[in-house]
């Protein structure tokens, strides 16, 4: 009878924070598009009415280039996590070699960087290879290394890190970067969190980790951060290690 009660109970706190989630995630996008469409709409009727002057209104045009990014990441991520909510999802299990996360991680961020002089690398077991979702995993990780980009300090260092641990599966990204204060830390994962500014103006709410963890769940794993103000984050999510 206890058994089924525990069983119960922890099917309500997954609803609740599912429904938490989802209604919070709302919001979020809520805010932004209607701040994002807001701004474009005055630009456009301050231009239209004389008000706004050409040279003006294209000092404007970076700061509305980085709201419409940031805005289609949002819907992109949305778009990404509607697919792990349907009832037909199921996590496909395939061999993964480490070694090929960091390479691709590498060329898929090459651009971003060389733009801010980073060097990326890799540590711990080259030769480690696991079973899980290929998919949602490099997901994950393209997430914490973009976050890690987005805030590491320029002419700094990222390191992709993998190791076996306990039957675990541990992978870590590590920047050199703004880090985070404890308060900031705490309210992480609620629709709370501040607003974070990256070392070259880039914007974050912190969406981001909200759907890494969300994934890591979807995988039986756990998502851990290790934070210090202007010193840097690391942030590990902890995978079982599935049977080869």
């Amino acid at each position: 009878m206890s058994t089924e009660v525990e069983k119960l109970t922890a099917e309500i706190h997954r609803l609740q924070a599912e429904s938490e989630l989802k209604t919070g995630w709302i919001s979020l996008i809520t805010h932004d598009f209607k701040e994002v469409f807001s701004s474009l709409s005055w630009i456009i009727e301050a231009v239209e009415a004389g008000t706004l002057s050409k040279d003006d209104f294209f000092k404007l045009l970076p700061r509305i280039k980085q709201d419409a990014k940031k805005n289609l990441r949002t819907v992109t991520d949305t778009s990404d996590w509607i697919r792990t909510q349907l009832a037909d999802f199921e996590s496909n299990s395939s061999k993964i070699f480490a070694l090929d996360l960091f390479i691709q991680l590498r060329n898929e961020f090459e651009v971003r960087l060389k733009d801010k002089k980073l060097d990326f690398q890799f540590k711990g077991n080259e030769s480690l290879v696991f079973q899980n979702d290929q998919f949602l995993v490099l997901f994950i990780l393209k997430k914490l290394m973009d976050n890690a980009i987005k805030f590491s300090h320029p002419e700094h260092s990222i390191q992709f890190e993998a190791l076996e641990a306990d039957n675990k599966i541990i992978l870590s990204i590590s920047d050199m970067g703004t880090g985070m204060a404890q308060e900031a830390q705490e309210l992480l994962f609620t629709f709370q969190s501040p607003v974070f500014q990256g070392t070259k103006g880039e914007i974050g709410a912190g969406l981001s980790l909200k759907i890494a963890k969300n994934f890591v769940t979807l995988l039986q794993g756990s998502l851990e951060i290790t934070s210090t103000e202007n010193v840097g984050t690391k942030i590990s999510i902890i995978l079982p290690q599935l049977e080869k």
